[in-house]
């Protein structure tokens, strides 16, 4: 495992999709760093106004934008363009509250959800136009990416509204937002829609308190198939469709597998294009360990240096994982069934997690349709991610005070998962504040991850021999000079083994970078509401 040097963070820190970036909010500034060379590259002033209440900090898929947001104003900046910045001032013109915030099918559109569900506003910085479309069914931060979805390739936006108690599907064209197609599906309370990856299914799921309802319709918005639910395979199974229906959907990555989790203990998986049921995933109470089976425990072991450190071992006979107990706390309903699913990039492996057993991790090969791994850990899992390029490789992070500062890995090629404590790599041995763990997808062929608290971010990369590149490589060739002592940046502020100070940040970028920041010129507010969008659920042109 190999470290970089400790940098300036804060609270807000996230690295660029491609991984080329960092980017920090600071006192009054947005500081931007080259990964490879760990350098501020641009530095921007942000209005007080804004730097005191921004409620959204995002990266554009493209990592070539950033969007600060706050109620009352949007502001998107560009990593390298000086002479690019555009604001969005009073997106809502006072009348709701902003609500959730996204890039669009590219680097100019800006999608805005308003309170209530009154509107969402699409905004085009090429343009410099606007689009309103009425009554989104999704509009909280929690839940409106459920509503929306952009059709690779084609970048069509697939809408989910709601009027005069219905669902009603709406398919837009790119760049105009003109409605091509719309209609009222078959259901009483949808709760989400999907785009497949390769762009020739849209899929519809009804809510759980309408059993197993799945809609797949074609590209042109015409009805394919219906999915009502897995096949029963016992007696137990006998009254399934009484039951709650659909909590999660998960495309895989090449649009091949659908996995749906219910309330149950099992997972299902549909394969397309026929959308057939083709394997049950069932979380059992017991495992055992077999040659096909790895089963990890995280334990807390003593180390050498008289403190404590965290290791996996394997299990060697059965085991049950840790469940959260029958008795919920008072007034509370017990909760059941699956609440995390994700599919790898390669489409191979599915990892889960059940409700019940919220400290337990299942990996599941579903090429050979057997449970690959179970990983129990310590404290209840709060996140699992793998990796957006490398096949078969997952991170871990897990709720508690004392889970803060580590990082658990799992990659079936390594003879057991590592643990990575970022805690002793940070100045001070003590992480501070909310904490942050990513995978940076920079261009390496050693996995890196990104970490950071309230003060300090850190690199961290997994090299397969100690001569391959790291993705801070730049820094590594000039951090050392002829006598062998780490040589520090004119960019930093003191020695990479001491904490830094925000207020010693904002005189140095006051002082000696002003002129770096290109971006800090007021933009106009030009962006008016020229057009108004109704989905027509009579329409019946069809899509391009």
């Amino acid at each position: 495992m190999r470290f970089s040097r400790s940098l300036k963070s804060s609270t807000q820190s996230l690295p660029s999709p491609d991984g080329a970036y960092i980017a920090t909010i600071l006192p009054s500034k947005l500081s931007i760093r080259a990964t490879r060379s760990l350098e501020i590259t641009r530095v921007i002033s942000l209005p007080p106004e804004l730097a005191s209440s921004i409620s959204w900090f995002l990266w554009s898929e493209s990592s070539n934008r950033i969007l600060l947001g706050s109620s009352q104003e949007i502001r998107i900046v560009t990593t390298t363009n000086p002479n690019f910045a555009a604001n969005i001032l009073h997106p809502t013109s006072g009348t709701t509250k902003v609500t959730f915030v996204s890039f669009g099918a590219n680097d100019d559109e800006i999608l805005l959800f308003s309170d209530f569900g009154l509107k969402l506003s699409i905004f085009n910085l090429a343009t410099q136009r606007s689009v309103d479309i009425n009554s989104p069914k999704f509009y909280n931060a929690g839940v409106a990416a459920k509503g929306f979805s952009y059709r690779p390739v084609t970048s069509n936006l697939a809408l989910l509204t709601r009027s005069g108690g219905k669902d009603v599907i709406s398919i837009h064209a790119k760049v105009t937002l003109d409605v091509t197609r719309s209609w009222w599906p078959d259901t009483i309370d949808a709760q989400g829609i999907s785009w497949s990856a390769d762009g020739r299914w849209l899929v519809v799921w009804e809510s759980a308190s309408q059993g197993h309802k799945i809609l797949v319709y074609t590209a042109d918005g015409h009805l394919f198939k219906t999915w009502n639910g897995p096949v029963p395979i016992s007696e137990e199974d006998s009254d399934i469709a009484l039951g709650a229906g659909i909590k999660l959907f998960d495309w895989s990555r090449h649009g091949a597998l659908v996995a749906v989790g219910d309330y149950s203990r099992r997972a299902t998986i549909l394969s397309a294009p026929s959308f057939t049921e083709t394997t049950s995933l069932f979380h059992t109470e017991t495992v055992k360990p077999a040659e096909s089976l790895q089963i990890w425990q995280e334990q807390i072991v003593a180390s050498q240096n008289g403190g404590f450190s965290r290791e996996f071992v394997a299990a060697t006979q059965a085991i049950c994982p840790p469940t959260t107990g029958s008795s919920p706390p008072t007034n509370a309903e017990p909760k059941t069934g699956t609440n995390f699913m994700s599919f790898d990039v390669s489409g191979s492996l599915l990892s889960t997690r059940t409700e019940d057993m919220p400290t337990t991790i299942w990996i599941w090969d579903l090429g050979t349709r057997i449970l690959r791994a179970v990983m129990i850990l310590h404290a209840p899992i709060a996140k699992a991610t793998w990796h957006p390029t490398i096949d078969e490789l997952l991170m871990i992070r897990c709720e508690g005070e004392d889970s803060r500062g580590l990082i658990h890995l799992w990659d079936p090629s390594w003879a057991t998962p590592k643990i990575i404590d970022f805690a002793a790599q940070i100045p001070g041995g003590k992480v501070i504040g909310k904490t942050i763990g990513r995978w940076l997808n920079a261009q390496s062929s050693s996995p890196a991850i990104f970490f950071s608290d309230s003060q300090d971010c850190i690199l961290a990369s997994i090299p397969g021999s100690e001569d391959e590149e790291v993705p801070w490589q730049d820094a590594e060739v000039r951090g050392f000079d002829i006598y062998g002592q780490q040589e520090e940046s004119p960019l930093n502020l003191v020695p990479a083994n001491e904490k830094r100070i925000y207020s010693r940040v904002s005189e140095l970028m006051d002082d000696g970078l002003t002129g770096m920041s290109g971006g800090t010129d007021e933009v106009e507010d030009t962006f008016r509401f020229r057009k108004f969008v109704e989905p027509d659920p009579w329409s019946s042109s069809t899509q391009n």
